[in-house]
């Protein structure tokens, strides 16, 4: 990257890491929980669907800043951009999730911004006078594929994909991949999204992850198995 063409990046993430270290970067303090949840696994990989910044509500920075790393995903080219640089040791890719393979219109108000969607009707609600345009849409299997462990096992699965978060899930293999937690956003704003976080837990549930407890919209699920075939 140049570094002069790109100073208002390092700005971006001077503003918001602070000089001083934080002690939340999360919204809801899902960080926290999970330094905590994970304090004896001192290197674990996580799955950042939806990823928007390196700092700012990031529920993974103290794990990379422990030692973890893992593969951040985001639509927002500059989102890609700020993690490219404060998160070199991660895998950093710059495309949506979802249930197809293809181009797909993207909704956005911003170039950086959280609720940036490929969801028309997420948009409709919560963007305000947002522009379109297209960006490359795969599956998550698709990456796991690409830049998954061996054994094929993660600590953490956290997915914050602004109203298509179900559409993340509902391909995924999970016979194939593993996760000890999954942290999911699900909302209840109206029918529709009540709907949405129903088949969220429903098919959670189904693959053998226990609903864990609450975190402002984020909701954290656990994978039953776990211990029993880790231990194998």
């Amino acid at each position: 990257m140049n570094i002069i063409r790109n100073i208002p990046l390092y700005l971006n993430l001077l503003r918001h890491r602070g000089l001083k270290k934080k002690t939340q970067y999360s919204r809801w303090g899902e960080d926290l929980f999970l330094i905590d949840y994970f304090r004896d696994v001192s290197v674990g990989c996580y799955i950042d669907v939806g990823a928007f910044h390196p700092f700012r509500g990031s529920n993974t920075y103290f794990l990379y800043k422990k030692g973890w790393n893992g593969i951040n995903i985001d639509l927002n080219k500059t989102s890609i951009d700020l993690f490219k640089i404060a998160r070199p040791k991660d895998i950093n890719l710059n495309l949506a999730i979802s249930d197809v393979d293809g181009k797909v219109e993207v909704y956005q108000n911003k170039k950086l911004g959280k609720m940036n969607t490929i969801n028309p009707y997420y948009a409709s609600i919560f963007l305000k006078n947002f522009q379109t345009r297209e960006t490359y849409s795969c599956k998550l299997n698709d990456i796991l594929d690409k830049y998954g462990l061996k054994n094929k096992k993660f600590e953490l699965l956290d997915i914050d994909a602004e109203g298509s978060d179900y559409l993340v899930l509902k391909n995924l293999d999970f016979s194939k991949y593993r996760f000890k937690l999954i942290l999911i956003e699900a909302h209840e704003f109206n029918s529709y999204f009540r709907e949405q976080k129903q088949k969220i837990y429903a098919l959670l549930q189904s693959r053998k992850y226990r609903y864990l407890r609450q975190f402002g919209e984020t909701s954290v699920f656990e994978n039953i198995e776990w211990t029993v075939s880790s231990a194998g």
